[in-house]
Protein backbone atom coordinates (compact mmCIF):
# COMPACT_ATOMS: atom_id res chain seq x y z
CA UNK A 1 0.00 0.00 0.00
CA UNK A 2 1.57 3.21 -0.83
CA UNK A 3 0.09 6.75 -0.05
CA UNK A 4 0.61 10.25 -1.53
CA UNK A 5 -2.31 12.16 -0.31
CA UNK A 6 -1.84 14.37 2.80
CA UNK A 7 -5.09 15.93 4.08
CA UNK A 8 -5.69 14.71 7.99
CA UNK A 9 -7.85 12.51 7.42
CA UNK A 10 -5.98 10.62 4.94
CA UNK A 11 -3.81 10.56 7.66
CA UNK A 12 -5.92 9.77 10.42
CA UNK A 13 -7.20 6.65 8.37
CA UNK A 14 -3.99 5.40 7.49
CA UNK A 15 -2.50 5.25 11.55
CA UNK A 16 -6.16 3.93 12.39
CA UNK A 17 -5.69 1.30 9.43
CA UNK A 18 -1.86 0.40 11.51
CA UNK A 19 -3.11 0.91 15.07
CA UNK A 20 -5.24 -2.08 14.45
CA UNK A 21 -2.58 -4.29 14.52
CA UNK A 22 -1.08 -3.09 17.70
CA UNK A 23 -2.53 -4.10 21.93
CA UNK A 24 -4.02 -0.93 23.17
CA UNK A 25 -2.12 0.61 26.05
CA UNK A 26 -3.31 -0.27 29.48
CA UNK A 27 -4.11 3.26 31.57
CA UNK A 28 -4.72 1.66 34.53
CA UNK A 29 -0.67 0.78 35.23
CA UNK A 30 1.69 3.67 36.39
CA UNK A 31 3.71 5.11 33.71
CA UNK A 32 7.62 4.19 33.66
CA UNK A 33 9.64 7.23 32.83
CA UNK A 34 10.13 5.65 29.14
CA UNK A 35 9.03 2.51 27.14
CA UNK A 36 11.74 1.19 24.75
CA UNK A 37 9.67 -0.68 21.86
CA UNK A 38 11.97 -3.17 20.11
CA UNK A 39 11.51 -5.72 17.12
CA UNK A 40 8.58 -7.56 17.31
CA UNK A 41 9.03 -11.09 18.82
CA UNK A 42 9.18 -12.54 15.62
CA UNK A 43 12.77 -10.42 14.96
CA UNK A 44 13.94 -10.83 18.26
CA UNK A 45 17.76 -10.34 18.41
CA UNK A 46 17.52 -7.68 15.64
CA UNK A 47 20.56 -4.79 16.31
CA UNK A 48 17.88 -2.68 17.05
CA UNK A 49 17.13 -4.83 20.37
CA UNK A 50 20.59 -4.49 21.24
CA UNK A 51 21.01 -0.63 20.91
CA UNK A 52 17.61 -0.27 23.11
CA UNK A 53 19.39 -2.50 25.76
CA UNK A 54 22.54 -0.54 25.50
CA UNK A 55 20.79 2.63 25.97
CA UNK A 56 18.57 1.58 28.93
CA UNK A 57 21.01 -0.20 30.76
CA UNK A 58 22.58 3.27 31.16
CA UNK A 59 19.62 5.39 32.70
CA UNK A 60 19.96 6.94 36.28
CA UNK A 61 17.39 6.48 38.23
CA UNK A 62 14.54 5.98 35.46
CA UNK A 63 12.01 3.32 35.72
CA UNK A 64 12.33 1.61 32.12
CA UNK A 65 10.80 -0.98 29.73
CA UNK A 66 11.61 -2.93 27.10
CA UNK A 67 8.32 -3.32 24.90
CA UNK A 68 8.22 -5.60 21.31
CA UNK A 69 6.19 -3.85 18.64
CA UNK A 70 3.30 -5.19 18.73
CA UNK A 71 2.44 -5.73 21.97
CA UNK A 72 0.74 -4.36 24.82
CA UNK A 73 2.41 -1.20 25.52
CA UNK A 74 2.26 0.13 29.02
CA UNK A 75 1.80 3.29 29.74
CA UNK A 76 4.95 6.22 30.09
CA UNK A 77 5.61 9.45 29.85
CA UNK A 78 8.36 8.57 26.78
CA UNK A 79 8.11 6.08 24.13
CA UNK A 80 11.10 5.39 22.34
CA UNK A 81 10.63 3.75 18.88
CA UNK A 82 13.50 1.81 17.56
CA UNK A 83 12.27 2.04 14.14
CA UNK A 84 9.87 4.89 12.43
CA UNK A 85 7.10 2.22 11.46
CA UNK A 86 6.51 1.12 15.43
CA UNK A 87 5.96 4.82 15.36
CA UNK A 88 3.78 4.85 12.85
CA UNK A 89 1.81 1.66 14.06
CA UNK A 90 1.47 3.22 17.67
CA UNK A 91 0.27 6.34 16.40
CA UNK A 92 -3.27 5.58 17.22
CA UNK A 93 -2.88 4.98 20.33
CA UNK A 94 -1.72 7.84 21.42
CA UNK A 95 -4.79 9.60 21.97
CA UNK A 96 -5.49 13.19 22.69
CA UNK A 97 -6.36 12.16 26.25
CA UNK A 98 -2.90 10.14 27.23
CA UNK A 99 -0.15 11.74 24.94
CA UNK A 100 3.22 10.82 25.97
CA UNK A 101 6.32 11.90 24.53
CA UNK A 102 7.53 10.26 21.24
CA UNK A 103 11.55 9.69 19.95
CA UNK A 104 12.35 7.62 17.14
CA UNK A 105 15.91 6.38 16.39
CA UNK A 106 16.02 6.45 12.57
CA UNK A 107 19.22 4.38 10.44
CA UNK A 108 18.10 4.54 6.77
CA UNK A 109 15.16 4.68 4.76
CA UNK A 110 13.75 2.46 2.18
CA UNK A 111 10.56 2.65 0.44
CA UNK A 112 10.37 -0.03 -0.69
CA UNK A 113 9.80 -2.26 2.71
CA UNK A 114 7.92 0.70 4.57
CA UNK A 115 5.37 0.97 1.84
CA UNK A 116 4.81 4.95 2.52
CA UNK A 117 5.82 7.87 -0.02
CA UNK A 118 8.51 9.64 1.82
CA UNK A 119 6.88 12.81 1.49
CA UNK A 120 3.78 10.87 3.66
CA UNK A 121 6.52 9.72 6.37
CA UNK A 122 8.17 13.11 6.68
CA UNK A 123 4.52 14.43 7.47
CA UNK A 124 3.90 11.86 9.63
CA UNK A 125 7.45 11.85 11.87
CA UNK A 126 6.70 15.78 11.79
CA UNK A 127 4.31 14.68 14.79
CA UNK A 128 7.03 13.08 17.20
CA UNK A 129 9.33 14.65 19.72
CA UNK A 130 12.07 13.80 18.44
CA UNK A 131 13.89 11.84 15.55
CA UNK A 132 17.41 10.61 16.59
CA UNK A 133 19.22 10.08 12.87
CA UNK A 134 22.32 7.30 12.89
CA UNK A 135 24.07 9.18 10.39
CA UNK A 136 23.82 13.14 9.21
CA UNK A 137 23.00 12.12 5.58
CA UNK A 138 19.33 10.87 6.83
CA UNK A 139 19.24 13.44 9.06
CA UNK A 140 19.60 16.07 5.59
CA UNK A 141 17.22 13.22 3.86
CA UNK A 142 14.36 13.91 6.46
CA UNK A 143 14.96 17.70 6.69
CA UNK A 144 13.97 17.77 3.14
CA UNK A 145 10.74 15.57 3.16
CA UNK A 146 9.69 18.42 5.75
CA UNK A 147 10.70 17.02 9.47
CA UNK A 148 11.08 19.97 11.46
CA UNK A 149 14.92 21.30 12.22
CA UNK A 150 15.14 21.28 15.71
CA UNK A 151 13.14 18.06 15.84
CA UNK A 152 16.15 16.03 14.01
CA UNK A 153 19.35 15.17 16.00
CA UNK A 154 22.62 13.18 14.81
CA UNK A 155 23.61 10.02 17.05
CA UNK A 156 26.39 8.08 15.31
CA UNK A 157 26.14 4.50 17.10
CA UNK A 158 28.78 2.72 19.21
CA UNK A 159 30.66 0.31 20.59
CA UNK A 160 32.13 -0.90 24.15
CA UNK A 161 35.53 0.21 24.62
CA UNK A 162 35.88 -2.00 27.25
CA UNK A 163 35.14 -5.19 25.01
CA UNK A 164 36.59 -3.82 21.70
CA UNK A 165 40.74 -3.31 22.20
CA UNK A 166 42.81 -1.23 20.08
CA UNK A 167 45.73 -3.81 18.97
CA UNK A 168 48.82 -3.43 16.84
CA UNK A 169 48.23 -4.46 13.20
CA UNK A 170 50.33 -6.62 11.12
CA UNK A 171 51.21 -6.17 7.52
CA UNK A 172 49.67 -9.59 7.05
CA UNK A 173 46.77 -9.80 9.22
CA UNK A 174 43.46 -10.73 7.96
CA UNK A 175 40.89 -8.32 6.18
CA UNK A 176 37.33 -8.95 7.72
CA UNK A 177 33.55 -8.47 6.98
CA UNK A 178 31.02 -8.68 9.16
CA UNK A 179 27.10 -8.86 8.71
CA UNK A 180 24.43 -11.38 8.84
CA UNK A 181 23.54 -11.77 5.08
CA UNK A 182 21.07 -9.57 3.12
CA UNK A 183 21.71 -9.04 -0.54
CA UNK A 184 22.03 -4.73 0.26
CA UNK A 185 25.31 -6.10 1.82
CA UNK A 186 26.90 -6.54 -1.80
CA UNK A 187 27.68 -10.38 -1.44
CA UNK A 188 28.95 -10.25 -5.26
CA UNK A 189 31.02 -7.49 -4.19
CA UNK A 190 32.82 -9.52 -1.17
CA UNK A 191 32.88 -12.66 -3.35
CA UNK A 192 34.97 -10.38 -6.24
CA UNK A 193 37.63 -8.82 -4.08
CA UNK A 194 38.31 -12.63 -2.07
CA UNK A 195 39.05 -13.91 -5.76
CA UNK A 196 41.20 -11.09 -6.42
CA UNK A 197 43.53 -10.34 -3.82
CA UNK A 198 44.43 -14.28 -3.31
CA UNK A 199 47.40 -13.13 -1.08
CA UNK A 200 45.38 -11.58 1.45
CA UNK A 201 43.42 -13.72 4.08
CA UNK A 202 39.57 -13.19 4.34
CA UNK A 203 37.16 -13.51 7.35
CA UNK A 204 33.42 -13.05 7.86
CA UNK A 205 31.71 -13.04 10.87
CA UNK A 206 28.25 -13.29 10.68
CA UNK A 207 24.72 -15.60 9.93
CA UNK A 208 22.47 -16.83 7.34
CA UNK A 209 25.18 -16.23 4.84
CA UNK A 210 23.78 -20.08 3.52
CA UNK A 211 21.32 -18.14 1.63
CA UNK A 212 23.74 -16.63 -0.79
CA UNK A 213 23.30 -18.36 -3.84
CA UNK A 214 27.45 -18.61 -4.17
CA UNK A 215 27.67 -19.50 -1.13
CA UNK A 216 29.73 -22.31 -2.08
CA UNK A 217 32.07 -20.80 -4.82
CA UNK A 218 32.93 -18.39 -1.55
CA UNK A 219 33.50 -20.85 0.57
CA UNK A 220 35.49 -22.97 -1.76
CA UNK A 221 38.20 -20.25 -2.04
CA UNK A 222 41.28 -21.31 0.11
CA UNK A 223 41.86 -17.41 1.37
CA UNK A 224 38.72 -17.05 3.09
CA UNK A 225 36.98 -18.12 6.31
CA UNK A 226 33.49 -17.88 7.31
CA UNK A 227 32.61 -18.33 10.83
CA UNK A 228 29.25 -18.27 13.13
CA UNK A 229 29.95 -17.20 16.19
CA UNK A 230 28.28 -15.96 19.62
CA UNK A 231 28.92 -12.17 19.29
CA UNK A 232 30.72 -12.00 22.52
CA UNK A 233 33.79 -13.87 21.10
CA UNK A 234 33.63 -10.93 17.90
CA UNK A 235 36.87 -8.59 20.16
CA UNK A 236 39.12 -11.94 19.33
CA UNK A 237 38.13 -11.99 15.45
CA UNK A 238 38.71 -8.11 15.18
CA UNK A 239 42.00 -8.63 16.95
CA UNK A 240 43.04 -10.72 14.06
CA UNK A 241 42.27 -8.60 11.32
CA UNK A 242 44.23 -5.43 9.96
CA UNK A 243 41.44 -4.12 7.24
CA UNK A 244 38.35 -4.17 7.68
CA UNK A 245 35.48 -3.58 4.48
CA UNK A 246 32.08 -2.62 4.61
CA UNK A 247 30.16 -3.19 1.01
CA UNK A 248 26.84 -2.61 1.45
CA UNK A 249 24.86 -0.95 -0.83
CA UNK A 250 22.28 0.75 1.98
CA UNK A 251 23.13 1.15 6.18
CA UNK A 252 22.70 3.10 8.89
CA UNK A 253 26.07 2.38 10.59
CA UNK A 254 27.13 -0.41 10.58
CA UNK A 255 27.92 -0.57 14.03
CA UNK A 256 30.58 -3.74 13.30
CA UNK A 257 32.39 -0.37 11.36
CA UNK A 258 32.70 1.28 14.86
CA UNK A 259 33.68 -2.11 16.57
CA UNK A 260 36.33 -2.22 14.20
CA UNK A 261 37.63 0.67 14.06
CA UNK A 262 37.74 0.55 17.81
CA UNK A 263 40.08 -2.55 17.97
CA UNK A 264 41.75 -0.18 15.49
CA UNK A 265 41.32 -1.95 12.63
CA UNK A 266 41.04 0.30 9.24
CA UNK A 267 38.22 0.49 7.69
CA UNK A 268 37.15 0.73 3.68
CA UNK A 269 33.74 1.64 3.39
CA UNK A 270 31.09 2.17 0.87
CA UNK A 271 29.71 5.57 1.02
CA UNK A 272 26.51 4.76 3.01
CA UNK A 273 25.24 5.01 6.57
CA UNK A 274 27.41 7.13 8.90
CA UNK A 275 30.89 5.65 6.93
CA UNK A 276 31.47 9.39 6.20
CA UNK A 277 30.77 10.80 9.39
CA UNK A 278 33.73 8.35 11.33
CA UNK A 279 36.05 8.52 8.61
CA UNK A 280 38.28 10.70 6.93
CA UNK A 281 39.29 9.41 3.65
CA UNK A 282 43.26 8.63 3.33
CA UNK A 283 43.83 9.17 6.98
CA UNK A 284 42.03 6.81 9.44
CA UNK A 285 40.64 4.69 6.10
CA UNK A 286 39.13 4.65 2.95
CA UNK A 287 35.64 5.43 1.24
CA UNK A 288 34.44 3.80 -2.00
CA UNK A 289 31.11 5.29 -3.59
CA UNK A 290 28.29 2.48 -3.90
CA UNK A 291 28.37 0.66 -7.26
CA UNK A 292 32.72 0.69 -7.23
CA UNK A 293 34.03 -2.57 -8.62
CA UNK A 294 36.09 -5.24 -6.84
CA UNK A 295 39.12 -3.76 -8.83
CA UNK A 296 38.56 0.14 -7.14
CA UNK A 297 37.82 -1.24 -3.48
CA UNK A 298 40.87 -4.17 -3.80
CA UNK A 299 43.15 -1.13 -4.20
CA UNK A 300 42.31 0.43 -1.07
CA UNK A 301 41.85 -2.59 0.57
CA UNK A 302 45.84 -2.43 -0.28
CA UNK A 303 46.43 0.89 0.57
CA UNK A 304 44.71 0.58 4.03
CA UNK A 305 47.74 -2.14 4.82
CA UNK A 306 50.19 1.24 4.49
CA UNK A 307 47.85 3.32 7.39
CA UNK A 308 50.18 4.57 10.12
CA UNK A 309 46.90 6.15 11.88
CA UNK A 310 45.99 4.65 15.58
CA UNK A 311 42.00 4.53 14.33
CA UNK A 312 41.04 3.46 17.64
CA UNK A 313 41.40 7.18 18.73
CA UNK A 314 39.44 8.23 15.98
CA UNK A 315 36.48 6.39 17.61
CA UNK A 316 37.17 6.01 21.25
CA UNK A 317 34.45 8.80 21.90
CA UNK A 318 31.97 5.94 20.48
CA UNK A 319 30.93 4.50 23.29
CA UNK A 320 27.76 3.68 24.50
CA UNK A 321 28.09 5.45 27.65
CA UNK A 322 28.39 8.52 25.42
CA UNK A 323 25.48 7.23 23.13
CA UNK A 324 23.22 7.11 25.81
CA UNK A 325 23.53 10.11 28.06
CA UNK A 326 23.04 12.31 24.76
CA UNK A 327 19.95 9.46 23.77
CA UNK A 328 18.71 10.22 27.56
CA UNK A 329 19.61 14.09 27.54
CA UNK A 330 17.39 14.51 24.00
CA UNK A 331 14.50 12.82 26.01
CA UNK A 332 15.24 14.90 29.17
CA UNK A 333 16.58 12.10 31.20
CA UNK A 334 20.09 11.22 32.94
CA UNK A 335 22.04 8.30 32.19
CA UNK A 336 25.66 6.18 32.67
CA UNK A 337 24.32 4.09 35.13
CA UNK A 338 23.70 0.43 35.36
CA UNK A 339 20.43 0.26 35.87
CA UNK A 340 19.03 -2.87 34.58
CA UNK A 341 15.93 -2.77 32.32
CA UNK A 342 12.81 -4.98 32.81
CA UNK A 343 11.42 -6.71 29.68
CA UNK A 344 8.14 -7.17 29.28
Amino acid sequence: MRLSFFSSATVNRFVRLLGRTMARIDKNEAPVDVVFVTAPLNAKGWILDAICREIASRLTGAAVRLCPAGTKLPPSRRYFFSHYMYYIQALSLMSPAYRARSFIFATHLDPSKHGIDNAMLGKLLNGSDGVICMNRALSAELSNLGVEAHKLSVEVGAADPRHYQPHVRSPDGKVGFCSAFYERKSPDLILDIVRLLPHRQFLLLGRGWQRYGRFAELTSLSNFEYIEADYTEYPRYYAQMSVFVSASELEGGPIPLLEAMMSNVVPVASNTGFAPDIIKHGESGFIFDVGATAQTVCLLIERAFTVECNVHETVQHCSWDDFAANVGARMGLQSASETVPETV
